[in-house]
């Protein structure tokens, strides 16, 4: 009798000790959250990507198995890391976890966010977070291209510090290679190698495949890369740029010709591999079909200027004033459809056709430019004024609140009576219409998003 009584309390006991079962037969413990304590990071408020950072914590639940350690570490809407940690029994210890954080094209400098998230066999959770900045990490002064077993250094630019490039020479249209922090491979901190598209590159080692490089029917005067899209691009000539036969010539920076346009005309371009991302749509309508362009203005001779670190030809009689045409002055834009990083630094030129905005007459009143608009640039904005001529000092356009029209969200009078960024803004590509029919002191503004 008396061993029944002590089997039902062993019994007992243990069913404190073990939990219940289910009606399927599975042990099913009491309620309870893991508990994380001494946790240590090895870094404050900020870590370099590229490279690791490590975390060691402790977890302990007395009355539930542990599970799992979930690890997660977040840039915006980027996921840089994940990882699940299986933990066993009541108390688990992590020690010098250690969490890489990747450099790939495109990466801005942002907050991110570690979570931690410790789970027990029930499924109850307690998480642990931490935020902090990301930086990009400070690269030489110099990389280096290294191809057909040639090293050539690579000098950044004074201009846009992501911007390197080679000196004058002869290089081959094509071929495969690498670049590096370093003279050596071995000795790199980073190497740039094999990415799936022609002309750009991804992070690699001594070991990886080489990236493919190919301007073909390019006479090649410079090799250039750019460390935040690490995109490969080139100075130099096409052996055929030309537009309805008129060869555009190499001139400061860009290929340049002076070329008459009849109303209405299909006009032939040669030389442009995207000719779709190079129009300017203040001037030309885009035939997909034929892969050229029909102009859409009134009969007469253009200057153009072609970039092909751009992909965009400018189009402007660069001594026009108003009422002929107008200019817009400032930063944080570009006429091009696409935005390039350069345009995040400087602006305010009155003599470089690339940072200004030519504003075309097309009617009686009636202006056009097509710009691209960020809030990406260093000084936090877009600040745009409406020049009567290239010269400074001189008098505007003049926009007020009342009077700037559309697709308004995000834009604001700026304190010189043109135009900058609101609460809102969206970056995009916009068609910016000015009537002056009320004269320059009161102009109209109306804006149309063409394009996020």
């Amino acid at each position: 009798m008396k061993l029944k009584y002590i089997i039902a309390i062993i019994a007992s006991i243990l069913f404190l000790f073990t939990g219940c079962q289910d009606e399927e037969g599975r042990v099913v413990f009491p309620f309870s959250s893991p508990n994380i304590s001494s946790v240590s990071y090895s870094i404050t408020d900020q870590a370099v990507a590229a490279d690791s950072i490590f975390i060691s914590l402790e977890i302990n639940d007395p009355e539930t198995p542990l599970s799992t350690l979930e690890v997660k570490l977040t840039k915006g809407e980027d996921e840089l890391y994940s990882k699940s940690i299986r933990t066993k029994g009541n108390f688990a210890q992590i020690n010098k976890h250690g969490i890489y954080i990747p450099f790939s094209a495109g990466f801005e400098e942002e907050e991110a966010t570690l979570l931690l998230t410790a789970i027990n066999v029930e499924g109850s959770e307690t998480s642990e977070t931490k935020s902090f900045m990301v930086k990009r990490p400070i690269l030489p002064e110099t990389v280096y291209l290294h191809y057909d077993n040639k090293v050539l250094p690579m000098s950044q630019s004074s201009n846009n510090p992501y911007d390197y490039t080679t000196k004058s020479g002869e290089f081959p249209e094509t071929f495969s290679g690498k670049i590096s922090t370093d003279k050596s491979l071995e000795n790199s901190k980073f190497i740039w190698g094999l990415s799936e598209n022609v002309n750009e590159a991804n992070i690699g080692s001594v070991t990886s495949p080489e990236f493919s490089f190919d301007y073909t029917d390019w006479s090649i005067n410079k090799i250039t890369f750019n460390t935040f899209t690490f995109n490969l691009g080139i100075e130099g000539t096409s052996k055929n740029l030309a537009i309805n036969d008129v060869t555009l010539k190499p001139s400061g920076g860009y290929f340049y010709a002076v070329v008459y346009f009849e109303e209405g005309q299909e006009v032939e371009v040669t030389g442009i591999e995207d000719l779709e991302g190079a129009y300017n749509r203040d001037f030309f309508e885009y035939n997909e079909d034929a892969d050229n362009l029909t102009f859409l203005r009134e009969s007469g001779s253009w200057e153009i200027y072609y970039s092909t670190k751009f992909n965009y030809m400018w189009m402007a009689r660069m001594d026009d004033i108003a009422p002929e045409a107008f200019w817009l002055i400032g930063h944080g834009f570009i006429s091009a459809p696409v935005w390039n990083d350069e345009y995040n630094y400087d602006g305010w030129s009155l003599d470089d056709i690339a940072r200004m905005g030519y504003v075309l007459k097309t009617g009686e009143n009636k202006y056009q430019s097509t710009v691209y608009l960020n809030d990406t640039h260093e000084w936090g904005s877009f600040e745009v004024e409406i020049y009567t001529q290239r010269k400074w000092d001189l008098e505007t356009l003049e926009l007020s609140d009342e009077r700037i029209t559309g697709d308004r969200e995000g834009f604001a009078l700026s304190q010189s009576n043109g135009f900058t960024i609101a609460d809102g803004f969206v970056p995009g590509y916009f068609r910016l219409t000015f009537d002056t029919s009320d004269g320059l002191s009161k102009g109209k503004m109306h804006i149309e998003r063409l394009e996020d």
